[in-house]
């Protein structure tokens, strides 16, 4: 008995509902004496073959578990001619045939019905790219027509009737973040200042942050089809909207970058958080710190982890590398290549030394004239040379200063992959990538030895 698949899809609710293709699917089946199918389905576009239900038929047909491939249509197995293709070739390499209620039936192991099949898929794929170009045009024609092209209405509206219209609950929260914020408070204080308030709804800091840079708020629309003011009715003025983003502008010029050198890479010891730069700017310094992200986007400190001084810890992490790498058996291991070489080249000299004395005694029994013996032990000058003399105290030391003064926390920093302290804020492990060695652990071993 043939095992046979369905595929059932359906990206729009204009499309054939999945029931009506699922029993269009059974009817034409049983003319073709297939009694059993397996269904499995998609409500997606077409276009990728990134599809759980789609994948899930692939699958199953390289395992033969798959003689006949059902559909509706053939455009609801692909509209992409290239991942059709493939679709193709998987069929005819497992001899699968393919059912298709609107487009027939095909003998992938046929040629003719090989070339039907690729002809339909491609005209699938220009109707999908027609449809696409007729949308895209659409929303162009729309915007310009001053339009709107989402129903996605942001924190503080209603989407009702093809506009926005103002969510009498939500809308005066919006109000007080800009307020609030052009009276020069950051997003974590305002979110501070909504809390304590009962008339206001709570929002995050990102929330205030997303508020404060969204025009919609004052009407405006911005989009890949230009700008659109006046599109639905304004919760703050255009003027307050512009003043906040001069203001936030003129923050983002006078900030300057973080000098935590290990940033992204401390874990928070409460909560296993990556910890995030803080800097607190004074009038003739900055202080920095490494604190948990989760303080830094809520309002309140919800990780009993404050933070920890950045210099300090960075010292200390490098001072541990150092250590380290000077304390393990490395230098040793260069000094073994050192003295490697050096063997090989006294091998070489004592080879050219014998070489040499018989050169003189051929010379003496007549065997080679002065000319040869001239142009031989040139020969033999050049291929070798003088010995280095160097002990293991010498390697060491100079590997030593090499350690301190070239390794650094930027260029150790793309090797390190986590850091972890202790709730005390002791440094308990550093690892680098693709390595489970904790190298804080073992630089304290082998300084104790």
């Amino acid at each position: 008995m043939k095992q046979a698949m369905g595929y059932l899809r359906q990206s729009t609710t204009k499309q054939q509902s999945l029931p009506a293709q699922k029993q269009a699917i059974k009817t034409l089946a049983e003319k073709h004496n297939i009694q059993h199918i397996t269904f499995y389905s998609d409500k997606q576009s077409g276009r990728t073959d990134k599809r759980n239900g789609y994948q899930q038929i692939t699958e199953l047909i390289q395992q033969g578990r798959c003689d006949v491939l059902c559909c509706y249509r053939l455009n609801r197995l692909h509209r992409n001619l290239k991942n059709a293709l493939k679709l193709m070739k998987l069929c005819q390499k497992y001899h699968v045939h393919i059912l298709s209620v609107h487009d027939g039936y095909f003998d992938m192991d046929k040629a003719f019905d090989r070339l039907k099949l690729n002809i339909f898929i491609s005209l699938a794929e220009l109707e999908s790219d027609n449809i696409g170009e007729q949308v895209s045009n659409g929303i162009k024609e729309k915007a310009r027509q001053g339009k709107l092209i989402t129903t996605h209405a942001p924190f503080g509206y209603h989407y009702k009737r093809g506009t926005f219209t103002i969510n009498k609950n939500e809308s005066p929260t919006v109000i007080a973040v800009f307020n609030y914020y052009l009276q020069g408070n950051g997003y974590k204080k305002i979110t501070q200042f909504l809390e304590e308030d009962n008339k206001l709804l709570n929002r995050k800091p990102y929330q205030v942050r997303n508020i404060i840079m969204n025009p919609n708020y004052c009407g405006r629309v911005i989009n890949k089809y230009g700008q659109y003011d006046n599109m639905f009715p304004s919760i703050v003025s255009t003027n307050m909207y512009e003043q906040a983003q001069a203001l936030r502008s003129q923050k983002q010029i006078k900030r300057t970058p973080s000098d935590n050198q290990l940033k992204q890479k401390i874990k928070c010891p409460y909560c296993g958080s990556t910890l995030t730069n803080m800097t607190i700017r004074k009038k003739n310094h900055a202080l920095r710190y490494y604190v948990c992200s989760r303080n830094m986007n809520a309002s309140h400190f919800v990780c009993e982890f404050k933070g920890i001084n950045a210099p300090k810890l960075e010292t200390q992490v490098l001072t541990t590398c150092q250590d380290f790498f000077q304390n393990q058996q490395l230098y040793l291991k260069i000094n073994d290549v050192i003295q490697k070489r050096i063997k090989k080249q006294r091998a070489l000299e004592t080879r050219s030394t014998l070489t040499q004395e018989q050169l003189i005694d051929k010379l003496a029994k007549g065997a080679i004239d002065a000319e040869t013996f001239r142009k031989q032990s040139q020969s033999l000058l050049q291929q070798s040379k003088p010995t280095l003399s160097i002990n293991e105290q010498q390697i060491q030391r100079s590997f030593e200063n090499v350690i301190q003064q070239h390794f650094t926390l930027s260029m150790l920093y793309r090797y390190i992959d986590e850091i972890h302290i202790s709730k005390n804020k002791s440094l308990v492990g550093i690892y680098f990538k693709n390595e489970p060695l904790n190298i804080v652990n073992q630089a304290t071993q082998s300084s104790i030895a």
